[in-house]
């Protein structure tokens, strides 16, 4: 497959005339940019600051540790001071607003999930997080249909994100469009408590207890915390409690044994989505029926797992991942449709994965080979009820599923060093995933049993032409297969037309993916790095939504889309202790050739080729502007965000969410008295006080595309540490 150059192009002219939402970002990052230009002659900074640009260590791209300039993919770091310092440390959007390519939009609803998407991949999920393989310690949010769960990460024991785009990420199995992995912090030397405290606009309320120690044999971190807020929106409160643990044992010479166990418990209002109208007259408002019904979620999760790394000699590592969790979520919809309006899901998973790490040489050539097999395993009881007016009420229509997906994956990574200059990477993998359904009534008929079976693989080569500057191109093909939400119903069900249910098990394809990335990386000087990607997405039978009426969605495929584009990141050191971030996207995802879906018992209506593809962002741009003390007890920055148009649904016949830009600002202060660590933060979102829709919820079939963020608010905390 060939590379197409028109992307490339269409990005140039993009840049030419940027939508005006997005000029507020730039003209800040070039302000900036100008102002501490001005100091860059002066050479004698280099040895004055002895700054430098880290050198970040990742090991999602070839499961084993290695710098972020090594990897021939598009891999950001989100570190430990990015997620922590002057943060609210409350929704996954608050670190992945850094990085290229990814687009977290907050709904704002605590009883949904954010709508992220990788490079598109994942934009049009209607449950949970989709088309992203999602990591916590190793262990997978993402169960084995390929349906992901985030409300269990802790940012505030969290010490890293690791965030994979591009052809790399299919080396990960179904739904790999992107990998986020994110990982629990170590204890430090010693013992130390610490408590923490938050508040906020529209009555948010946080507090956690952290406990954390090394004692060289034992490596421990506690962390528990809860979060309240009475929501932007009506109806829209919410309050979580979250529950984290982490120790690190050492058994046995060269080994470790890293037990992990979380909790999370969480009840939210459900505000539902507004109509444009409903927008424009009052964004705060909760949608049609959200208080007839009651629409609300609660979830109450629990999970644990060890990973085993042993290193057998100088040259070999084994490492095992075994994990078991149980997941109760319950949920009112805005329907009062006999036997739907109320779906109440119990969820156990399970799963293992073992993998061989070798180093060696051969005939004078450093090589590296990662070999494994995974295997993951989610067990459903799915029931649904009628919802009286916000009670749970029985009916003869209510459904009782027993639902199964599993997958057994087997796969090999190799990396080649022909010369200092050259790396070559490959890998294969192999996959078959199954979704069953079995009725227990009248209401649920069994759906049946369907395998889904592919290899995938991919091939990179990478070439340094200047010993901290190099070239990529990597190349990888993967698929996604449809979850078990998405094989519930049948078209015909879902507009009327019959009443008994026959499913979609057999009647969907598994899309396939083909990708290519051209890439730079540069640290460029001591003070500078920098990143670009180009890159080209098509997919063939890409899951779309072939009906929806009354709460109920029935999907289908689609012949072909595209998802095109590029990303650029950069760091500056600069002078007067500055840092200097940008981030910058450029999207184009559409319908490649034309399919058709129906919204009720009317005629089809055709999606055309050329559409865009709803819940993905066009364009978007992140600039910080960091100044530290030189003692580090203060930090002040100014955050500029910007984000362009989003299509809401498929046959984009509804107005376009329209782009925005928002700017925030934050100040930290540190202080010491004796043993004792104090810090306090305060920062501002929305400083100008823009009004605009913060997230969409798509092919909303009653028209409620519609989420708003809130106007300018503030959160305030404190931190204290205390060793003992």
């Amino acid at each position: 497959m060939k590379l197409k150059v028109q992307p490339i192009h269409r990005f140039v002219a993009h840049c030419s005339h940027l939508h005006v939402s997005l000029k507020a970002p730039l003209l800040l990052t070039y302000c900036a940019v100008g102002i501490c230009g001005s100091f860059l002659p002066i050479q004698a900074f280099a040895q004055e600051e002895k700054t430098q640009v880290l050198e970040e260590v990742v090991i999602s791209a070839n499961r084993t540790a290695q710098r972020v300039l090594d990897t021939a993919a598009s891999i950001n770091v989100v570190n430990s001071a990015q997620i922590h310092d002057a943060q609210g440390e409350i929704n996954l959007s608050e670190p992945l607003a850094k990085v290229p390519g990814i687009f977290a939009l907050d709904r704002q609803n605590y009883a949904q999930d954010l709508l992220i998407s990788s490079r598109g991949f994942g934009s049009n999920s209607a449950f949970g997080a989709r088309g992203i393989k999602i990591f916590v310690d190793g262990i997978p949010g993402t169960v084995a249909d390929g349906q992901g769960q985030i409300s269990h990460i802790d940012l505030s024991s969290t010490d890293r994100m690791e965030v994979m785009r591009g052809p790399f990420s299919v080396l990960y199995g179904n739904a790999a469009g992107g990998v986020i992995s994110v990982y629990t912090e170590d204890g430090k030397k010693g013992h130390a408590i610490s408590p923490s405290a938050e508040a906020g606009s529209f009555g948010l309320r946080k507090y956690g207890l952290k406990f954390d120690g090394d004692t060289g044999s034992v490596n421990y971190l506690i962390n528990a915390g809860k979060m309240r807020t009475d929501g932007y929106r009506d109806h829209s409160t919410a309050d979580r409690t979250n529950e984290n643990v982490k120790l690190r044992l050492h058994p046995l010479p060269d080994s470790t044994l890293t037990l992990i166990g979380n909790n999370v418990q969480l009840n939210a209002m459900d505000p539902l989505g507004l109509t444009a109208t409903q927008w424009q007259a009052n964004a705060r408002q909760s949608g049609t029926n959200s208080l007839t019904y009651n629409t609300r979620k609660s979830v109450d999760q629990m999970q644990g797992g060890a990973v085993w790394n042993t290193r057998i000699d100088a040259q070999n590592t084994l490492i095992l991942t075994p994990y078991h969790g149980s997941r109760h979520t319950t949920q009112f919809l805005a329907s009062g449709t006999a036997g739907a309006g109320v779906i109440d899901l119990e969820r156990e998973y399970y799963g293992f994965d073992g993998k061989w790490i070798h180093n060696g040489n051969l005939k004078g050539l450093d090589y590296k080979v990662v070999t494994g097999a995974e295997s993951n395993q989610n067990q459903d009881h799915r029931l649904t009820y009628t919802n009286a007016n916000g009670l749970q009420s029985y009916s003869t229509s209510n459904q009782d599923y027993r639902m199964n997906a599993k997958n057994w994956d087997q796969y090999l990574q190799a990396e080649l060093h022909p010369s200092e200059q050259l790396t070559l990477t490959s890998g294969v993998r192999r996959s078959q995933t199954s979704l069953s359904a079995t009725g227990n009534n009248l209401a649920s008929p069994t759906l049946g049993n369907h395998p889904f079976k592919a290899a995938t693989g991919m091939i990179s080569a990478q070439y340094y032409f200047l010993d901290s500057s190099n070239v990529y191109i990597s190349y990888g093909s993967g698929f996604d297969t449809p979850t078990l939400n998405q094989i519930t119903y049948s078209t015909n069900y879902v507009l009327g037309s019959t009443t008994s249910n026959i499913g979609n098990m057999n009647g969907i394809l598994a899309a396939r993916t083909r990708q290519t990335e051209i890439g730079l990386k540069s640290i460029a000087t001591q003070n500078l790095q920098l990143n670009v990607a180009l890159f080209d997405a098509n997919t063939t039978n890409d899951i779309v939504v072939a009906a929806s009426r009354l709460g109920k969605t029935s999907y289908t495929n689609a012949p072909l889309t595209s998802r095109q584009g590029a990303e650029v990141s950069a760091q500056w050191q600069l002078p007067m202790h500055f840092q200097l971030s940008l981030g910058y996207t450029d999207l184009v995802a559409k319908v490649q050739q034309s399919y058709y879906t129906q919204t009720s018992s009317a005629s089809q209506i055709q999606v055309n080729a050329g559409n865009r593809i709803p819940g993905v962002p066009n364009k978007g741009a992140f600039s910080e502007l960091l100044w530290k003390g030189a003692d580090k007890k203060i930090e002040l920055a100014l955050e500029a965000r910007a984000q362009g148009s989003i299509a809401v649904n498929d046959v984009n016949d509804a107005s376009l969410a329209k782009g925005y830009a928002v700017v925030n600002v934050r100040a930290l202060i540190r202080q010491q008295s004796g043993k004792w660590q104090f810090s306090e933060f305060l920062r501002v979102n929305n400083l100008l006080g823009r009004q605009y829709m913060g997230s969409i919820i798509v092919n909303q079939a009653s028209a409620q595309y519609y989420e708003s963020a809130p106007g300018r608010n503030f959160i305030m905390g404190l931190k204290v540490s205390h060793p003992f």
